[in-house]
C-alpha cells in the first residue's frame, strides 16, 4: 500500500495503519529501562562492542590450528596428498582450548559496569535516594543490571553460533575416518 502523508493512494481515505511520530523510540529495546537515567551508555556498548570485536578477531586462530591439524592427516606420494593409514586429527575441544579466554574481559567488563551503574546513582546524579522512593521498587536494581545483563547475554549467543560455525568447519575438515 502506498501512503503519501497519512492518506493511501489505493482507494482514497486514511490509511489503518498508524503513522510513526517522532520523539518515541519505536521496539523493544528502550534504553532508558536498561540503564540509569541520564547515563552515557554509548561509550559503554563501543566498548564491549570492541572487547567483543577483539575476542572473535583474535579466535580466528582456530583456522590455523584447524589448517595444521588437518596437513598432519596427509602425505604427499606419487605427485597426489593422500590420507594416512591410521592417522587421528586433534579434537575440536583441544583445537579450541584456551579461546574461551579472550572473552573473559569482556565479562569482567559488563560485571564491573554493573557496580559502576550503582555507584552513579550516589556519585554522578545523586539520585539514589529519590530511585529508591519509586513506587517500584526493582527500578534501580533493573536500571543497574538490566544493560550489561542484555550485553552478556548477547555476547554468549553470538559466542555459541560462532563456536557452532567452527565446529562446522571441524567437521567439513577434518575427514570422519580420522576424527578421535
Amino acid at each position: 500500500m502506498i501512503e503519501i502523508n497519512g492518506k493511501s493512494l489505493c482507494g482514497g481515505g486514511r490509511s489503518k495503519q498508524k503513522v510513526r511520530t517522532g520523539g518515541k523510540q519505536a521496539g523493544l529495546w528502550k534504553p532508558e529501562t536498561c540503564f540509569p537515567p541520564g547515563y552515557d551508555y554509548e561509550s559503554e556498548r563501543n566498548y564491549a562492542v570492541l572487547l567483543l570485536g577483539l575476542g572473535i578477531g583474535l579466535s580466528l586462530q582456530f583456522f590455523i590450528s584447524l589448517h595444521r591439524s588437518a596437513e598432519v592427516l596427509y602425505e604427499y606420494r606419487d605427485r597426489e596428498w593422500v590420507l594416512r593409514e591410521g592417522a587421528v586429527a586433534a579434537s575440536f575441544g583441544k583445537l579450541v582450548t584456551g579461546h574461551w579466554g579472550l572473552y573473559v574481559p569482556l565479562f569482567l567488563f559488563l560485571a564491573a559496569m554493573m557496580a559502576y551503574h550503582y555507584i552513579y546513582y550516589y556519585h554522578e546524579t545523586r539520585s539514589i535516594y529519590l530511585m529508591r522512593r519509586l513506587p517500584g521498587r526493582w527500578t534501580v536494581l533493573k536500571s543497574c543490571v538490566a544493560g550489561p545483563l542484555l550485553g552478556m547475554g548477547l555476547a554468549a549467543m553470538i559466542l555459541t553460533s560462532l563456536y557452532l560455525m567452527y565446529y562446522g568447519m571441524y567437521l567439513l575438515v577434518i575427514p570422519g575416518e580420522c576424527r578421535p
